[in-house]
């Protein structure tokens, strides 16, 4: 199912059932439809229309789970366990194309006017062309699978964990990065390296001023773009954060617990 909670209070406000015997891995919302992305067992995107939550369409193409959803302008970008970015026409749902993001699985995305960049559980981020979905660099650096991305107009954010994944018993590392890696897009060079983070960087969000991360470890953190400073580090009395996202006045972080987090900017001396 998923929960609708009314902003600012975050009550529960509207409940949406799917009938299947799978469940939603990613999520993404426009000023139309809410997108869900589902598990292995059945490697669609669910388009659910607001006004009234009946699933209006169900995009199959994928063959894996559909890791992370992201949209630029007039396209729906899904990355999946398939190793494959499909992008879809949001007018009419139909498959625009596909690239292979990755060599195995696609973890997470991003997108602007020019560019595609995928994650993964290759250790780096590619970055495609929009227009013909050439890749331009592979960004190489990190020492863990990528887990987050943000984009602005002049950074791309990725932040490192490791997914757990090498085959049926293989274990966790027990030690691995999590960073944030800050890459500028006029050269593709890491001009710094946020850290902080014990575990795995799960979400990034960036404002005017500011890039957020949230982890595993449990902590929001808060880096100045002025100078890449750490200006907050909030310890969360949850096992894990999971997700995030911000508008003007609030920090929302999922957590393990079910719950979401809304933190006032200003309370948090932001």
């Amino acid at each position: 199912m998923i929960r609708v909670l009314k902003k600012p209070e975050l009550n529960l406000y509207r409940q949406a059932q799917y009938h299947g015997t799978t469940y939603f891995i990613s999520l993404l919302a426009d000023d139309k439809y809410l997108y869900g992305g589902t598990v292995w067992n059945d490697c669609s995107i669910k388009v659910y229309d607001k006004s009234n939550f009946d699933v209006k369409t169900s995009l199959e193409g994928h063959l894996g789970t559909v890791f992370t959803l992201v949209q630029q302008r007039h396209h729906l970008y899904s990355g999946s366990g398939d190793s494959r970015v499909i992008i879809w026409n949001r007018d009419d749902w139909g498959e625009v194309g596909s690239f292979s993001g990755q060599r195995h699985f696609v973890l997470s995305l991003a997108a602007d006017e020019k560019y595609i960049y995928a994650g993964g559980i290759d250790d780096c981020t590619n970055v495609f062309t929009q227009d013909d979905y050439t890749q331009v660099i592979s960004l190489e650096g990190h020492d863990a699978n990528v887990l987050s991305l943000a984009s602005d107009d002049a950074y791309l954010y990725s932040g490192s964990g490791e997914l757990w994944w090498g085959g049926p018993g293989s274990p966790r590392p027990p030690r691995f990065e999590s960073a944030v890696r800050v890459w500028d897009k006029r050269d593709w060079s890491c001009i710094a390296v946020l850290k902080g983070h014990s575990d795995n960087v799960n979400a990034i969000v960036t404002d005017a001023q500011f890039v957020y991360s949230v982890s595993d470890d449990s902590t929001l953190r808060v880096y100045a773009k002025k100078d890449w400073a750490e200006k907050l580090c909030l310890k969360v009395d949850a096992t894990r954060i999971l997700s995030m996202a911000i508008d003007v006045s609030f920090v929302y972080i999922g957590c393990s617990d079910g719950s979401i987090r809304q933190l006032q900017k200003t309370s948090i001396g932001l």
